[in-house]
């Protein structure tokens, strides 16, 4: 403690030493509450430093995950608009296909451009041309049989004879003798011509009856007529012959009423388009249909049915518009049974009508892939046609350019082109079974054709994660996923066919007809037209001339007796034994016949497979 000043009195001294330790103890206190501060101060500079970093963290955070979002967002609309995009692609490349593009899914090498005949004839390969001087090329003498059987012809000879003056040697004037005779056979036309027959019924009289009756004797005047045939239409100008060609022009030829009446006009008779229709109309429904009748009971007694449908417009139609859409229904024997072709009339394309036209039927029914057609009930076993699971995989084949494009381009194209590839393995497995009997082809079909579509279906299964959402592609492995079942119920019945080809082909002359004759005026007019085909196809189909075949039967089926008695009418079926050879053509012809009429299956409209299916 320092010393005490002498001028200080001790209390003072004491009470200010008291205080400098009171300023002492306050400022150690301020010394100790500044470093508190100072610890503070650095504390909220850290924890300020700390709230700056991970504001900036979260504000980072926040600014990526918003531009990730973004970006994603942006991504998701690319690629949205490239699916669209490659969507609309195919979609095009499929209409310009259809409508453009060949329709046939095979290549047919015999069939002719359409506005180049004379260049496809050729074999392409342009004309030599020869060196100036040298001797100009020999004319290849093509050789063969000649591709028109003229035996059954009319022939009417030529003779091409030098004169009696001119047979005398040039040489030494002697005559000459004649050694041999060159024929060379030639087509000529003789345009068709009308004849007016002119029946002359003959009646007699017996002269002393009629003068003692006429002399008021109680004699009957007896008076006979000649007989005359039944005839198909009493009372008409129409006969057989005429109302037949009628028929086979428009049914077979599918020439609507009005250039039937020009052809008419134009041999010199003028026979209006109202008597030909009331003639057809009534060579049907007095005649024709109870051959139709029988031609449907015969379908109906078989154990299999191929069945399709195509759309007609009817104009007066009660309680609809005429721009409403009625349907023609085809159904049809498979190739083993009888050529039986139904055509049927409907102003709907609802599943009642097949379940109406099959009730009671049982067995096997051969379709595309129409739903109605698959709800039939349990005594109709359903098979899918195999050419719509392959015309799918063949479509979007041919969009890349052919199979070696397709090879290349990679991706959906080249699995298409597999798929397309494994569906040919499938029948090419049942063209190696032959000519065989339903049983047979039951056993053998399960023994080869069956483990080709197992690998289908299970290839289509595997294939399916790597198709493109939405596209074609897709749609081929699901459809083919959801029919080969029904496919496949084909292995064990052997007179089923893979595909529905063979009703397909019976619609083509109705579609035909109907692109020249656009419509049907009223629900009869339909009706007759579709039972009219009935007759036509199956006769066609059967190897006979629906010319003379539809005339045979007006001739005869007046003359036939009950025509209630179903074996009366069997009688006249196509198919009978008892047509005769005059209707029948030669198996040239009828492939001939066959071949103006069909085509390689492909859809009759662009856009119908996505409507049936």
């Amino acid at each position: 403690m320092s010393r005490r000043p002498a001028d200080i009195s001790r209390e003072q001294y004491e009470a200010l030493a008291d205080r400098l330790g009171g300023l002492e103890r306050a400022l150690a206190a301020l010394a100790a509450d500044n470093e508190q501060l100072a610890a503070d101060n650095a504390a909220l500079a850290r924890e300020l430093e700390r709230e700056r970093a991970e504001s900036a963290a979260r504000t980072e955070a926040a600014v990526a995950e918003a531009v990730a979002a973004v970006r994603a967002e942006m991504q998701a609309a690319i690629d949205s608009q490239a699916g669209e995009n490659a969507r609309l692609v195919e979609q095009f490349k499929l209409l310009q296909q259809g409508y453009f593009g060949s329709r046939s899914e095979r290549v047919d090498p015999s069939q002719l451009s359409l506005f180049n005949d004379c260049e496809a004839a050729s074999d392409g390969s342009p004309e030599p041309v020869p060196e100036e001087g040298a001797p100009a090329p020999a004319r290849r003498r093509r050789g063969g049989p000649r591709r028109v059987d003229m035996s059954k012809l009319e022939t009417v000879v030529v003779e091409h004879e030098l004169a009696e003056g001119g047979r005398a040697c040039p040489a030494c004037g002697a005559g000459m003798r004649e050694v041999r005779v060159e024929v060379t056979r030639k087509l000529r036309m003789v345009p068709a011509h009308l004849v007016c027959e002119e029946h002359r019924t003959h009646v007699y009289a017996c002269p002393a009856c009629c003068d003692a009756n006429a002399a008021g004797e109680d004699v009957p005047a007896s008076i006979a007529r000649a007989p005359r045939p039944a005839e198909a239409f009493p009372r008409s100008l129409a006969t057989p012959s005429l109302v037949a060609w009628a028929i086979e022009q428009k049914y077979a030829l599918s020439l609507p009423l009005y250039r039937i009446e020009l052809s008419l006009a134009q041999l010199g008779c003028g026979v209006s388009r109202a008597d030909l229709s009331n003639w057809v109309m009534l060579a049907w429904e007095r005649w024709l249909a109870r051959v139709r009748d029988r031609i449907r009971a015969s379908i109906l007694a078989g154990a299999v049915i191929h069945a399709d449908e195509t759309p007609v417009q009817v104009l007066r139609e009660p309680g609809r518009s005429a721009q409403s859409k009625s349907y023609c229904w085809v159904f049809c024997a498979p190739a083993c049974d009888n050529h039986a072709y139904d055509y049927v009339y409907a102003p709907t394309r609802s599943g009642d009508v097949a379940a109406a036209y099959l009730s009671g039927w049982s067995g096997t029914l051969v379709t595309d892939g129409y739903q109605p057609y698959f709800s039939l009930g349990p005594g109709v076993t359903n098979v899918a046609c195999l050419a719509h699971v392959r015309r799918r995989f063949a479509q979007l084949a041919r969009l890349a350019g052919g199979d070696a494009a397709a090879e290349a381009a990679g991706g959906d194209s080249r699995l298409a082109l597999d798929g397309r590839r494994m569906v040919d393995r499938i029948f090419r497995a049942e063209d190696a079974i032959g000519d065989v009997g339903p049983d047979e082809r039951a056993r053998l079909r399960a023994a080869d054709v069956a483990g080709a579509m197992g690998e289908l279906e299970s290839w289509c299964r595997a294939m399916l994660p790597h198709a493109t959402p939405g596209l074609k592609l897709e749609e081929a492995l699901r459809y083919a996923l959801s029919y080969m079942p029904y496919v496949r119920n084909a292995v064990g019945e052997g007179r089923a066919e893979l595909t529905n080809n063979r009703a397909e082909r019976a619609v083509k002359p109705f579609v035909v007809g109907r692109k020249n004759w656009l419509f049907s005026n009223t629900p009869r007019g339909a009706e007759a037209s579709c039972g009219i085909y009935s007759v036509v196809v199956s006769a066609r189909e059967s190897g006979l001339s629906p010319l003379r075949y539809v005339e045979w039967l007006l001739e005869e089926l007046p003359l036939a007796g009950d025509l209630d008695d179903p074996a009366v009418v069997d009688r006249f079926l196509p198919w009978s034994d008892e047509v005769p050879d005059r209707c029948r053509v030669t198996d040239a012809q009828t492939d001939r016949l066959r071949s103006a009429q069909e085509e390689p299956i492909a859809d009759v409209d662009p856009g119908r497979l996505r409507e049936d299916e």
